[in-house]
């Protein structure tokens, strides 16, 4: 009873800011889609315009704007992070980190929807750049929704808070503790062991420069995506243009085609090449002649020394109609082989094919690493508990492994709007584009061979915010179904 009274008050507490949270995430949404978000005038008439989040939402905007019947794509973000924020306030009280993602995605996604019409008032919704006077509409959704990050934070400060005073009094009450001892703050607990552990710091403090200088540095670059990059002009002294860049892209007709063949290409990748090496890194495990062991592994991991160009080059002769293909084909009956590189339909099967054949050997090491770190007496009490080596198999070996496969199957998720660019270029041509046309080869030509660096970095930073948010899910889910994950 007494401890159920204790409780009350906390959980009324977080009660109450979960309320809060909750009614900040839908005072946004009422403010940002119903609340006048600007007042301007229309460019070709000359007259006095107002539009409401709901009206870009529905692409009500003057028929001089490009923009006319097209919905504006941070409104609808700006929806789904808030409805996001909604759920996980109401359902998962305790998991910040997604809260505050959720809040933090809602209040950038309401700054570029007013960054955008900024820079695009006159060529994307046809309006008077100068006339612009953003209303109490766009400030209370900024508003709410930075007000809404600061609860949350405010919240999981407190709940840590809370959690902190329980640890200091429980260590207080214990009678083996003097009663002049004082708990370790965070600060003290990292300078002592920086004290200690000098010499490993150093050690990790190149890696560190290297990421800050070569991973983290050129991120600066990101800003070209949202201005008109002119190398005379420099990445800040260009012209702002907002999301011009990603409006066309999603306007085009390729928007569809490379995320489609990308999305294509990479499952079939994944549901083919990815158990592939764990069922040859089992079989080899069964093995029990150690030299045609060897000879199977070295022939299988060949192909993956193969420089990439010689092997597009043995991949196009092997696939002409004279060639290794072509002859099986005679050999089967087929008057005319068929060039499986010349031909749409065959792409996706010969570049899926050609990526297990080069990768099954050496992605099996790193099973045939884990399959060796499991315990031997575990498949001697199977064998006496009367299990076969199948079931060993799926009761032994398979758990055994288990979390080495929830890890690389994480970082494959988060790879796969990330199909490797070298070798569809190497591979392609005109007559494949329909099926072989991805993201990254699409960059490849509009930044390298048409030099529009702009519209190239944003649809590659479109394409890397895709692939982070796979990671988090896959992450998730991994953390749901298996209780292993990267964090």
């Amino acid at each position: 009873m007494t401890t159920a009274m204790k409780a009350a008050p906390g959980s009324t507490a977080a009660d109450w800011k979960r309320f809060v949270i909750v009614a900040l995430c839908v005072l946004t949404l009422l403010s940002l889609l119903f609340v006048t978000q600007l007042n301007a005038v229309d460019r070709k008439t000359d007259e006095a315009v107002s539009f409401t989040g709901f009206d870009f939402l529905l692409g009500n905007t003057p028929a001089a704007g490009k923009s006319a019947g097209s919905p504006h794509p941070m409104v609808i973000g700006a929806i789904l992070f808030a409805l996001i924020g909604i759920v996980v306030a109401l359902f998962a009280p305790d998991k910040f980190v997604y809260s505050i993602v959720s809040g933090l995605f809602l209040a950038v996604t309401v700054f570029m929807f007013r960054f955008d019409i900024t820079y695009q008032a006159k060529g994307e919704f046809g309006l008077v750049k100068d006339s612009l006077v953003f209303t109490i509409g766009w400030m209370a959704a900024m508003g709410l929704s930075v007000l809404n990050l600061i609860v949350v934070v405010w919240r999981k400060t407190g709940r840590t808070m809370e959690l902190r005073g329980q640890q200091i009094a429980a260590t207080r009450a214990n009678a083996n503790i003097r009663s002049s001892y004082a708990v370790p703050t965070t600060r003290y607990i990292i300078q002592q062991d920086f004290k200690k552990h000098w010499p490993i710091y150093l050690m990790i403090l190149p890696t560190i420069i290297f990421y800050i200088v070569w991973c983290y540095g050129p991120m600066y670059g990101i800003l070209i995506s949202f201005n008109n990059y002119k190398a005379k002009g420099g990445i800040t002294g260009s012209e702002w243009v907002g999301l011009q860049w990603f409006r066309d892209f999603f306007r085009s007709a390729y928007a569809y085609r490379t995320i489609r063949n990308t999305l294509l290409i990479s499952f079939y990748n994944l549901l083919v090449g990815f158990p592939a090496p764990i069922i040859l890194a089992l079989l080899l495990n069964e093995m029990r002649a150690m030299k045609y062991k060897r000879v199977v592994q070295t022939v299988t991991y060949m192909p993956y020394f193969i420089s990439l160009v010689v092997l597009c080059g043995i991949l196009t002769d092997f696939c002409s109609t004279t060639g290794l293909f072509g002859e099986i084909q005679k050999m089967l009956g087929v008057e005319n082989p068929a060039n499986l590189l010349g031909d749409a339909k065959y792409f996706r099967a010969v570049y899926v094919g050609s990526e297990v054949w080069q990768r099954l050997g050496w992605d099996s090491i790193i099973f045939l690493s884990a399959l060796s770190a499991i315990d031997q007496e575990q498949y001697e009490a199977a064998t006496l508990d009367g299990a076969g080596k199948f079931k060993q198999v799926l009761h032994v070996t398979l758990p055994g492994i288990l979390p080495t496969i929830s890890i690389l199957l994480i970082l494959r998720i988060g790879s796969l709007m990330s199909v490797g660019y070298e070798k569809i270029i190497l591979i392609y041509n005109g007559l494949t584009y329909e099926t072989a046309d991805v993201v990254s080869t699409y960059v490849y030509r509009k930044g390298i061979v048409d030099a529009n660096f702009s519209f190239s970095t944003a649809v590659n930073l479109f394409n890397s915010v895709i692939n982070f948010l796979l990671v988090v899910f896959a992450n998730r889910m991994s953390a749901l179904l298996t209780e292993n994950s990267l964090w």
